[in-house]
């Protein structure tokens, strides 16, 4: 059986995409994109800044992941299922991102091959990175998940807070102090 290569749309494809039919806005640090609770109409692209996918409950906070230059932001369920948001998205630091209305990025998937195209490999993405994510808290201890952590965000890493850092790795911000100090010393020997 002939496997079919796959088909990439140019990440400028996309790109033009938002820039041509999306609207700019602006977020200051700790502004909401969304707010887990809400429905989400819109899908961004992030030109500038960075943002973290948090989940809340109570006080308790756990971050789902961080997103930065040239991702995109918003909810599946939200969008296409026209549920409310399970999460909140969350400006890390002053922010750029271009936005379409989800029902104009349906429109242009509808009739476009080629927008289908990207959808299928994005989702594709999108559920190999949530199965690892998965089987890495359940398999991984976290001093390890720390390790793959620096490698997934080590361009990153200056951005993110330490508390931020803790909740992404569903830890506390003492045992993290621990990890990197123990981690330091391990490097020194």
């Amino acid at each position: 059986m002939k496997v079919p290569k796959p088909v990439h749309l140019d990440p400028q494809g996309i790109r033009q995409l938002f820039l041509n039919h999306g609207k700019k806005i602006k977020l200051k640090k700790k502004e909401f994109f969304a707010k887990q609770g809400i429905p989400l109409f819109s899908v961004g692209l992030v030109e500038t800044g960075g943002f973290k996918l948090v989940y809340k409950h109570g006080k308790k906070e756990w971050i789902k992941s961080f997103i930065f230059e040239g991702g995109l932001l918003g909810s599946l369920p939200s969008i296409l299922g026209k549920q409310t948001n399970t999460y909140s998205i969350l400006a890390l630091e002053p922010s750029e991102v271009f936005v379409l209305t989800a029902n104009e990025l349906r429109t242009k998937m509808e009739k476009e091959d080629r927008y289908k195209e990207f959808l299928i490999q994005f989702l594709s993405t999108l559920y190999l990175k949530k199965e690892e994510r998965v089987a890495d808290f359940l398999l991984l201890e976290p001093e390890k998940r720390y390790k793959k952590f620096i490698l997934e965000y080590h361009s990153a890493l200056v951005r993110i807070s330490q508390i931020d850092q803790a909740a992404y790795l569903g830890i506390t911000n003492v045992a993290l102090s621990r990890i990197k100090k123990r981690t330091f010393l391990d490097n020194q020997k």
